[in-house]
């Protein structure tokens, strides 16, 4: 583990969204550091594979089942830590509603987007920071935004406005949260290529991820010519997580290949 963020080992992390792309990729990264993992995640399948993988591996990972934007579930995930673990002191964030619509959207479609990613958001880092004391708490959150809550996308408005909100929790957050010990910060990232972009590009637009990235209008885009893997975002998390980031609280770090720079 040389060279790898320092101060994880041994500490209890919540992951929102854990078991698949890059929920998946983070709770690999805090395993790899020493972390115990609880996985908060609505999908029960794909959940419970993910998990057993990961404890043939030797990992410490505990899958509790349950949606975001549910109170109960979200109190009984943190009541169900395993006994003999810390008390969670890491957060993240992932759990979102992945909904694109403009004007044209119904209620519907606005609590779709809106529940995962803000309320559901809201209602895990409340339930996080009961479970703290209210001093010196050595404790640690980032909150998924994107690129998306940067900027003006067509046809986008829902997931933006979303994401969007993101930063100003977190800010917000960041700023209560300080005199406690509590450090709160957000990634966003660019286009990642896990199963749901991948099964988008070939099926929707027919592209492979070669052709994909050689593209002008896809992966084109970002400086770096290229999308990311999600251990490219893992990465960055781990380090904001960790004490190497014990200075910073309140940031919104881009991991986008370079595309919010032009």
């Amino acid at each position: 583990m040389t060279g790898l963020p320092r101060g994880l080992a041994g500490r209890t992390a919540v992951v929102t969204g854990g078991a698949q792309g890059i929920g998946a990729a983070v709770t690999e990264r805090l395993g790899a550091e020493g972390c115990r993992v609880v996985v908060l995640d609505k999908s029960a399948d794909h959940g419970r594979a993910a998990v057993d993988a990961w404890r043939r591996q030797g990992r410490a990972v505990h899958l509790a089942v349950g949606d975001v934007t549910d109170q109960q579930a979200v109190q009984a995930a943190f009541a169900g830590v395993p006994a003999g673990w810390p008390r969670p002191t890491l957060l993240v964030n992932l759990a979102a509603g992945f909904v694109f619509k403009g004007l044209e959207a119904t209620p519907e479609e606005w609590h779709a987007a809106f529940d995962p990613t803000v309320i559901g958001l809201s209602l895990v880092t409340r339930q996080f920071v009961a479970g703290l004391p209210e001093r010196d708490a050595d404790a640690a959150i980032v909150n998924m935004a994107s690129i998306s809550a940067h900027i003006a996308q067509s046809g986008y408005l829902t997931y933006n406005t979303s994401k969007a909100a993101v930063l100003g929790f977190t800010r917000c957050t960041a700023q209560e949260l300080a005199p406690r010990g509590i450090r709160v910060n957000s990634v966003s990232p660019g286009t990642v290529w896990n199963a749901n972009n991948e099964r988008y590009h070939r099926e929707v637009l027919g592209l492979d991820r070669a052709t994909a990235e050689a593209a002008p209008e896809h992966g084109g885009k970002f400086l770096l010519g290229r999308f990311a893997d999600p251990a490219e975002v893992a990465a960055p998390i781990a380090f904001l997580l960790s004490s190497e980031a014990s200075f910073i609280t309140g940031a919104d770090l881009p991991v986008d290949g370079g595309y919010l720079a032009v």
